[in-house]
């Protein structure tokens, strides 16, 4: 819960709800869906996301996004994040 709490912290702090997300294999874009009953626990949720793999960035091969109405992303999977 501390986490969940932190991300809506550095989100209200950075004014925006647009976020860049890593992984280990991927690049996430999307915002983050407002929700107290939706984002608890491990799990935070985008709309309007799209995700490329990171090997297809170092080629200059991102255009095949796979694009989400709706993603669920794992707090434990995420290297590193920006507001953006």
């Amino acid at each position: 819960m501390y986490r969940i709490q932190m991300f809506k912290m550095i989100m209200e702090k950075s004014d925006s709800n647009k976020i860049v997300i890593l992984t280990n294999h991927y690049k996430i874009i999307g915002n983050v869906y407002e929700c107290d009953i939706c984002n608890t626990g491990c799990d935070i949720n985008l709309t309007n996301a799209s995700m490329c793999n990171l090997s297809d960035i170092y080629q200059g091969e991102c255009e095949n996004n796979f694009c989400y109405d709706w993603l669920h992303v794992n707090l434990d999977k995420i290297v590193a994040y920006s507001f953006i």
